[in-house]
């Protein structure tokens, strides 16, 4: 009776891994696009609406919401509070969260790079800028979404077969 219970518990404990690691797969490919959609909204605060920087990530940020709306506003707030430039408050917020982020290193570096354009160049070189790694997140964007079901279904089967092939080495 022992034997049954714990192995199904090991079964479980390893399908909620499997299925966790799922999730954090699909959270990372769902940030992926709400990046995009920043930029798209920052190029258009720029573009149309002229906002000054500080005025455009709180608008931003209450229109978006989701898993940038903290940062976009803490930088907002620290750009009307400091004398600090806007590279060095983009970088140092972003590295901040990045342990909320489900972004890998390399496109944390992307969006921290984006800070060093923004804000002392005219218009046109800012939403071209914009563009540029815009058009870099939709590579990352196509790749993890090549990714994202191959993956899926691997740790789907990993988890149940490793479970299942550490049950008959306990027993």
């Amino acid at each position: 009776m022992l034997k049954a219970a714990g192995a199904a518990l090991v079964l479980l404990a390893s399908i909620l891994y499997g299925w966790q690691q799922k999730n954090a797969l699909a959270g990372h490919v769902a940030q992926l696009y709400a990046l995009k959609e920043l930029l798209e909204m920052l190029s258009g605060e720029i573009s149309y609406a002229k906002a000054p920087l500080p005025e455009a990530f709180t608008g931003i940020a209450k229109r978006q919401g989701g898993p940038f709306q903290e940062i976009l506003l803490e930088i907002a707030g620290k750009l009307e509070d400091s004398s600090e430039s806007l590279d060095g408050i983009w970088r140092k917020t972003w590295e901040a969260h990045r342990e909320k982020l489900l972004l890998s290193p390399e496109e944390l570096k992307l969006i921290v790079e984006l800070g060093k354009n923004l804000g002392y160049l005219d218009i046109q070189m800012q939403l071209g800028h914009i563009a540029l790694y815009a058009g870099r997140l939709e590579g990352k964007i196509a790749k993890a979404n090549g990714e994202l079901a191959v993956k899926q279904k691997l740790y789907q089967y990993l988890s149940v077969t490793g479970a299942l092939f550490l049950i008959l080495i306990l027993i």
